[in-house]
């Protein structure tokens, strides 16, 4: 039933969508798939064709003055395809079902260096073992975890040390701390 009426909304709306700021959007049908089956407060990262962009898109719904529930979406991102990471592994354990976002001013090359304590570079780490995307050349560093927490980092930062505080912040969390541990396993 879930896919008729996604069928329908799709041939109506074609994959277009009017964000909390009244801008448009527009997605591929595989992405804005992924925007129709979100649940209330959950987001996905997805490449918006009419931005050139990846983009974080949260559905929030809530109860209008007249009483039927709206759905409206949030979106934010300043990612490009040629400035953006991402793999399609996704942790077992990860109930949210996306990665975590690493947004840097650094560029992609910064990030080849390699990280000697495990002797990858610092983009496989994160990316491959940490389950993080990677928007580089971003207008901020900073880390946002599967459940949507944001920890920001100071502005000039090496690599090395954006990824000593990934691997800090990540090793704390909860499942970051059973995908950290796993890592730990290859190493030896």
């Amino acid at each position: 039933m879930l896919e008729i009426l996604f069928g329908i909304t799709f041939s109506i709306f074609g994959g277009n969508i009017v964000d909390t700021k009244l801008k448009h959007h527009k997605y591929e049908k595989e992405d804005y798939e992924k925007i129709f089956y979100l649940k209330d407060k959950e987001s996905v990262n997805t490449y918006c064709v009419k931005h050139c962009r990846i983009e974080n898109v949260q559905k929030k719904k809530h109860r209008s003055h007249n009483g039927l529930e709206e759905t409206k979406y949030k979106v934010t991102g300043n990612c490009t395809k040629e400035n953006y990471m991402t793999k399609n592994n996704i942790h077992p354990e990860n109930y949210h079902e996306n990665r975590r976002e690493l947004k840097t001013t650094l560029s992609k090359s910064d990030f080849d260096f390699s990280y000697d304590k495990f002797g990858i570079s610092c983009s496989e780490l994160l990316g491959d073992h940490l389950f993080c995307n990677i928007c580089f050349n971003s207008d901020e560093n900073s880390l946002t975890s599967y459940d949507g927490r944001k920890f920001i980092f100071k502005k000039n930062i090496s690599s090395i040390e954006i990824t000593i505080e990934c691997v800090s912040l990540i090793s704390g969390m909860t499942m970051g701390s059973n995908e950290y541990s796993e890592f730990l396993k290859t190493q030896n």
